[in-house]
């Protein structure tokens, strides 16, 4: 029987050189807890993305989020491939959304909402939750069934929450969490 301290000590990364204790205690689980996010850690990991740095100053993000046992929760957990429907033992669902407004400037909107992203992500993991990213989902039936506005494009779906006992966790769902993950390392070169 695994159980979740098994699984932080398998899916915890391991870098080779010092980084923020949020950094090095992520990974993206796929399954959680049924605890809920405090309503002040919900307000801290926006506050999070807020802050997060954007061109221009344009902050062209928007965030919708429900709480599990909500029917939006239900509606988003709908939207989602097949391969993501273990989000639905997230405490909360949140749908991360780009402004494409800003006619004759560089489009750096998906930059920006990834940096909001890894803001909120990272506030999230100090807070003591983890949060797994989604981009597979029906975008058309999301916008449709939450009328969302027209001007935001949903881009990422974000599960967060704590750690679940994974004791009761599908054998399937379990294998795909003890796949070893290796980080590459050759991504960076110094020029002279």
């Amino acid at each position: 029987m695994i159980i979740a301290e098994e699984i932080i000590k398998i899916r915890k990364p391991q870098p080779d050189h010092s980084v923020i204790k949020e950094i090095a205690d992520r990974f993206s689980p796929r399954y959680f807890s049924n605890k809920k996010v405090k309503v002040d850690d919900i307000n801290s990991i926006f506050e999070a993305a807020r802050f997060a740095p954007s061109g221009w100053n344009f902050q062209p993000w928007y965030f919708y989020w429900a709480e599990k046992g909500k029917q939006s929760f239900d509606k988003i957990i709908s939207c989602l491939g097949k391969y993501n429907q273990y989000s639905e033992s997230a405490s909360i669902l949140i749908i991360g959304c780009f402004i494409k407004k800003f006619k004759g400037r560089k489009a750096y909107y998906r930059h920006d909402l990834g940096a909001a992203v890894m803001s909120l992500v990272l506030q999230a993991q100090h807070l003591g939750y983890y949060s797994r990213q989604m981009g597979k989902f029906d975008k058309s039936k999301l916008i449709k069934i939450l009328k969302i506005n027209k001007t935001h494009n949903p881009f990422v779906v974000i599960a967060i929450g704590k750690l679940g006992n994974y004791k009761n966790i599908d054998k399937n769902l379990l294998k795909r969490e003890l796949e070893p993950r290796p980080r590459k390392k050759d991504f960076v070169k110094k020029l002279d």
